[in-house]
């Protein structure tokens, strides 16, 4: 009896492969099991430009040795995660899914981690921020965006009196400042 069972189970694992322990909570975490996830991102989550400092932030949790990336995502998308990966020196890989409720962007650990929260609720910066053009600010918009996420303001800089001469303006706003009588 125990050889026809045994010949049952080789049949269906030649069928059907080895079954997997969790598989749908490892569909939904890229692959890995819920309790090695640093920090998780749903798709809508990680498509925003305020996603990417908060997994720069994640990165730099010591238990956070890699990153995932569902292949689903918009490629300039992806390309950004992977240079964040690349400068923070993570392993980083991109798993194709098909899984509805899997996630956008994944730091796991190869060790259980098993936290409580790990997907953060991320602060929306206004409109005018998301499509700026070039990284110079005037004085009113870059005190705003650094009132509102001083990480996401690191990436600008405040328009300078020489800016102001040469021509550029606000890429948020589109104001050019008065920069004295020259202008």
């Amino acid at each position: 009896m125990s050889e026809k069972n045994e010949l049952e189970r080789t049949i269906e694992y030649a069928l059907n492969g080895v079954p997997e322990i969790k598989i749908k909570e490892k569909r939904k975490w890229l692959g890995e099991f819920r309790e090695r996830v640093v920090l998780g991102l749903t798709m809508q989550q990680a498509q925003k430009m305020e996603a990417l400092n908060t997994v720069k932030e994640g990165l730099r949790d010591p238990m956070a040795e890699m990153l995932i990336v569902n292949n689903n995502m918009p490629i300039e998308t992806t390309a950004k995660y992977m240079k964040i990966a690349k400068e923070m020196n993570k392993e980083y890989k991109s798993v194709a899914t098909e899984h509805e409720e899997a996630m956008g962007v994944v730091l796991a650990s190869r060790s259980a981690v098993d936290r409580e929260d790990v997907t953060p609720e991320i602060k929306e910066l206004p409109e005018k921020f998301h499509h700026v053009k070039h990284k110079e600010l005037c004085s009113k918009c870059y005190e705003e965006l650094q009132r509102l996420s001083p990480e996401a303001a690191k990436e600008f800089k405040k328009l300078s009196f020489v800016d102001k001469v040469i021509g550029l303006y606000c890429g948020a706003c589109g104001w050019q400042e008065d920069g004295g009588p020259l202008m």
